[in-house]
C-alpha cells in the first residue's frame, strides 16, 4: 500500500483513539491489513538495492517518490484536522501525530534496513516484512483491483475521521 493511506488511517485512529496503547497496537495492526488485502504499491529499486548499488541518483528519485506521497498524506490530514475541532486541542494533533507514526512503522523500519542496518538485522525485517505485511500481488501492476483498494481506503479514512 502507499503511503497516504497508511497515514491517514494512523491519523484517523489517533483522532479517535486518545490511549497511547491503542495507538500503538492499533496503528501496527492497521498496517498489517493494509499490506495483506491486495493493493499497489509504486516500485522503489532504488531504495531496495541501494546497498549493493550506491546508485545515489535512482535513490534520490525513489525517495522523492516517497516524499511526494508523504507530503500529499499529511496535507489531507492537515486539511481535515483544519475543518474539525481537533485543532484547538494539541494533545489531539499528538494522537494524531503518532497514530501516523505507528501506522507507518513498519515501512520506516523496512525503509531503514535498506539503507543503513546492517546486513544481518536487514534481512530479518525484510522477511518479516514480506511474510507478515504482504498479500500476493501483481508486483507493481496497477490494476483495477489493487488501485480500488486504495482508494477505498483513503475514502473510508476521512469518512471515519469525520465521524
Amino acid at each position: 500500500m502507499i503511503l497516504t493511506p497508511h497515514l491517514l488511517i494512523g491519523a484517523t485512529i489517533g483522532a479517535k483513539t486518545h490511549n497511547l496503547g491503542l495507538i500503538i497496537m492499533l496503528g501496527l495492526l492497521s498496517h498489517l491489513i493494509l499490506d495483506r488485502i491486495p493493493h499497489w504499491d509504486y516500485p522503489n529499486p532504488g531504495i531496495s538495492n541501494f546497498k549493493k548499488t550506491k546508485d545515489l541518483k535512482r535513490f534520490i528519485f525513489d525517495l522523492l517518490k516517497i516524499v511526494i506521497d508523504g507530503v500529499v498524506g499529511i496535507i489531507i490530514v492537515f486539511l481535515l484536522v483544519r475543518k474539525t475541532d481537533l485543532r484547538l486541542d494539541i494533545r489531539n494533533l499528538i494522537f494524531i501525530l503518532l497514530g501516523i507514526i505507528f501506522a507507518t512503522l513498519p515501512d520506516i523500519f523496512l525503509f531503514f534496513s535498506f539503507t543503513v542496518l546492517s546486513p544481518e538485522i536487514s534481512r530479518k525485517i525484510i522477511n518479516f516484512h514480506n511474510k507478515f505485511f504482504h498479500c500476493k500481488k501483481e508486483g507493481h501492476r496497477i490494476t483495477f483491483l489493487n488501485l480500488t483498494t486504495e482508494i477505498i481506503v483513503i475514502f473510508l479514512a476521512i469518512l471515519v475521521f469525520f465521524s
